[in-house]
């Protein structure tokens, strides 16, 4: 019924009555195991709603989502009460410009009206991380309001709530600032939360102040009807002037470190300090006063405890804040010009923070001596908040942090979800069609039965990421000529593998198997871990089935009733005949996720990454000489011969391309486990065009260095544990791993060869008669080609090495390093271009 309602020419008062038949439900008993999908059914449609129905359900709504365990349908929900309390808010406010009467309780601050969640709301050390997720999704839905509407008019049933609201309304979808500025009123105590390091939430509140701030211009102070103000536009500065005062006296009360800079940063870019009373420059309750002895306790971390990762943030963000408003206002100047002398003088300032501080005590003392030219050092406020996980060169891998990456996670894609939504699989198909992504090829399936086994089993599997299952399907054939009145499929798991049910071992009953009729049968399976698992299946078959004769003599001594008993007591199954089956290794790159990232924020998160595996692998590249000059001349590269099978795997590639150089190519890859955890992947290779290509040989063998990186130390020991199979999972059987040692002894091997065929080049040559400076000419042509065939070894390091001996080198970086960062520059750079030619064609 609730979708029937929302299909064109569908009537939304259908939904009503299901609605209310789906709450009645709830405190049931009997439904309590359902409650995730009636909460999702209900929030899903709440837009269908009367307009007095959705404001009295939003309180008893976020309740409910409240007590949901599913992370997802938790975040899906939340979304959908915010977005639709939004809009209920919107639509309010414009049928009150249109003269109608106000409906009570279609502002934001109802949905906190309720005891538990004001009380959640107010307290500075709870533990519920509720109420981070309302604030954020609130505030990530004001931010997804402020943007134009999608260009595509339907995008599915989620598209006539905006719809609706956009020419419903008028203009009403332009005064979105009007709900988030009630949504930063009402969440204002979120400044003072202590939440065990975390920060997203409060990084999101005060994102979303800065932007309002800047828009409604705080620094101005509130305009007049002189300056063309409306009444709304008055009322709404003023009571965001009244907010920033109000958060000026929370700034006393924060209990979370890291959020003392990043408050001091909002409020002071923003406020007006021209409207300040200059009777009260000497009164501690002053809002300059206050703001400049809270900037006193950050630089001298008076009350503070020391945390080393946020230390050098906080001073430096305290001292932008400082050039920004001494140079705004002249008390504030001078107050501010003693702080820094102090700082400057102190040992807690390293030498960094010294010349800042000089320098910016050199702007504010040109701006007061030269009032008339104020604007040199007056950087106008760009409504930036330039704090977030993101915005850190290097991110510290807290347990604080890690979680506030996944919260953000969870919110951006529930938000997106709805906000934005995916064109369907069907509308992709239908405009796509052949080319279209979904369609996927058919998963090769393993035979796991012997040639001579009287049944014959083959398996493949698919996996379900978003319920982290994986299925197993299987095709069992008799081949023998009778039919098999009964056949038992056994499974058995290891790894991180895991029945629904609970049991260790699945069977399944098969009756009366044709010969030569193959019978289908599959299995479902939850994946708990990132970790390499298997499932091991066994086939028994009964060519005895319903014929078993019981000796009789084993009942001879006993009662004749007793031995009817135990006659019809036992199945007459006979013996089975057992047949053991490979076990069915799952891929470790099943259980991953390809995650998109930009090539500047992976080289900004890789070195961050704890855990890290390196090792090395050879694969077989067919054709070089002519022909793979010729691909090379023509862009079809032939590069990665054994690598190819990478590009159906479940990585992100980081570029769009292979970043080639004359001595090699780099690949980065991205991708997060079904759980979370975020794994990085480099592979480094020499250049198949940095061979003599007139060797003229068809094969060669060539060697890459794979480096992994992850966020935990348990995703780097899965892969370490076979890092053969891991190779298999990623080149389906094209690389073969190849010790360390065995490397090194190879490349040794090759440069004393080559070394020694310098050496008869050498003593073959005829005795000098050029002049001097000939004989150097040759000795560097012989050095240019020591080098070229240094370059053919797979090997980097050895024949590298042997060169810096010999010619020296100014440069205290490793080859490797200076390789590396070419590479690095190299994928930056073409990241860039791609960016502008994607900008341009747009435009």
């Amino acid at each position: 019924m609730l979708y029937l309602a929302d299909v064109p020419g569908g009537k939304p008062e259908w939904a009503s009555q299901s609605i209310i038949a789906i709450l009645t439900l709830w405190d049931r008993q009997e439904f309590s195991s359902a409650r995730e999908s009636i909460v999702r059914a209900v929030v899903t449609n709440l837009h269908l709603l009367d307009l007095h129905m959705q404001v009295s359900l939003f309180k008893k709504l976020l309740l409910m989502v409240r007590n949901l365990r599913a992370e997802s349908d938790r975040m899906h929900a939340l979304a959908c009460i915010c977005r639709t309390a939004l809009c209920v808010d919107l639509f309010a406010k414009e049928s009150v410009r249109r003269g109608q009467k106000p409906l009570a309780g279609t502002d934001i601050a109802s949905l906190f009206e309720d005891a538990r969640i004001r009380d959640d709301l107010n307290s500075a050390r709870s533990k519920s991380l509720f109420r981070e997720e309302l604030v954020a999704s609130l505030v990530e839905s004001c931010f997804q309001l402020s943007l134009p509407l999608p260009e595509q008019k339907s995008s599915g049933m989620e598209s006539r709530v905006i719809g609706a609201l956009a020419y419903g309304t008028g203009y009403g979808a332009l005064n979105w600032t009007e709900p988030a500025l009630e949504v930063v009123e009402v969440c204002r105590p979120c400044v003072k939360w202590d939440c065990d390091g975390r920060t997203y939430a409060v990084d999101c509140y005060l994102k979303l102040l800065v932007r309002l701030c800047h828009i409604y211009d705080t620094r101005g102070g509130v305009k007049t009807i002189k300056d063309g103000a409306s009444q709304d536009q008055i009322l709404n500065e003023t009571r965001l002037q009244n907010l920033q005062r109000e958060l000026v006296k929370d700034l006393r009360e924060v209990n979370t470190p890291r959020i003392h800079a990043r408050l001091i940063w909002a409020i002071a870019e923003h406020i007006n300090l021209e409207g300040l009373d200059p009777l009260l420059a000497d009164d501690p309750d002053d809002p300059l006063n206050i703001i400049i002895s809270n900037i006193h306790k950050v630089l001298f971390n008076v009350d503070l405890p020391a945390n080393t990762s946020s230390r050098l943030q906080d001073v430096q963000a305290v001292l932008l804040s400082s050039q920004r408003l001494g140079s705004r206002n002249l008390r504030a100047g001078q107050l501010l010009s003693k702080e820094l002398e102090e700082f400057r003088t102190n040992g807690l300032a390293d030498s960094v923070n010294k010349h800042q501080c000089r320098l910016i005590l050199q702007r504010i003392k040109y701006v007061q001596n030269h009032p008339d030219s104020r604007w040199t050092g007056v950087s106008e406020a760009r409504g930036d908040y330039p704090f977030s996980h993101h915005k850190l060169t290097v991110q510290f891998y807290e347990a604080a942090a890690a979680q506030d990456r996944k919260l953000e996670g969870l919110v951006h894609r529930a938000i997106l979800e709805l906000w934005r939504p995916d064109p369907s699989e069907l509308t992709i198909l239908l405009t796509k069609g052949i080319d279209s992504p979904l369609l996927k090829l058919q998963p090769t399936a393993h035979t796991l039965t012997g040639s001579s086994d009287p049944c014959y089993v083959e398996a493949y599997h698919l996996a379900d990421s978003g319920h982290g299952r994986i299925t197993l399907h299987l095709k069992v054939l008799n081949l023998t000529e009778l039919e098999l009145d009964r056949v038992d499929i056994r499974v058995g798991l290891s790894g991180g593998l895991y029945f629904m049910d609970g049991s260790t071992q699945a069977v399944r009953q098969l009756r009366n198997l044709v010969s030569q009729d193959p019978v289908l049968s599959s299995v479902t399976l939850g994946v708990s871990h990132f970790e390499r698992c298997a499932l091991w299946v066994q086939v028994l078959y009964y060519p005895f089935y319903g014929r078993g004769a019981i000796n009789d003599g084993d009942y001879a001594e006993e009662d004749q009733q007793i031995m009817k008993q135990k006659r019809s007591s036992r199945p007459e199954l006979g013996e089975p005949v057992i047949l053991r089956c490979q076990p069915y290794k799952i891929p470790l790159t099943e259980l991953l996720l390809p995650h998109k990232i930009s090539p500047v924020e992976f080289f900004r998160l890789w070195p961050s990454l704890p855990a890290v595996v390196e090792y090395t692998g050879t694969y077989i590249y067919e054709g070089s000489g002519f022909k793979a000059t010729a691909a090379q001349q023509y862009g079809s590269s032939p590069f990665l011969g054994g690598l190819k099978s990478l590009s159906s795997k479940p990585f992100h590639k980081v570029c769009s391309h292979i970043i080639r150089t004359v001595a090699g190519f780099q690949l980065c890859y991205a991708a997060k486990t079904w759980y979370g955890g975020f794994l990085g992947m480099m592979i480094f290779g020499a250049s198949e065009m940095s061979r003599n290509v007139d060797l003229g040989d068809e094969t060669t063998t060539m060697i890459c260095k794979f480096v992994v990186r992850a966020s935990d130390a348990s995703i780097t020991k899965e892969i370490e544990a076979d890092l053969q199979g891991w190779l298999d999972d990623l080149a389906d059987g094209g690389v073969e791993y190849m010790p360390e040692d065995e490397v090194k002894e190879a490349a040794a091997e090759r440069l004393r060869i080559s070394l020694e065929r310098i050496a008869l080049f050498k003593a073959a040559q005829p005795p000098p008669k050029t002049p001097k400076s000939d004989d150097e000419e040759e000795e560097e042509k012989e050095d240019d080609e020591n080098k070229n065939e240094n370059e053919n070894d797979g090997d980097k390091k050895e024949p590298k090495e042997e060169g810096k001996k010999t010619k020296g080198t100014l440069s205290k970086l490793t080859p490797e390093e200076v390789e590396h960062m070419a590479l690095q520059t190299a994928v930056l750079q073409e990241w860039h271009v791609l960016c502008k030619e994607r900008s341009s064609t747009v435009n």
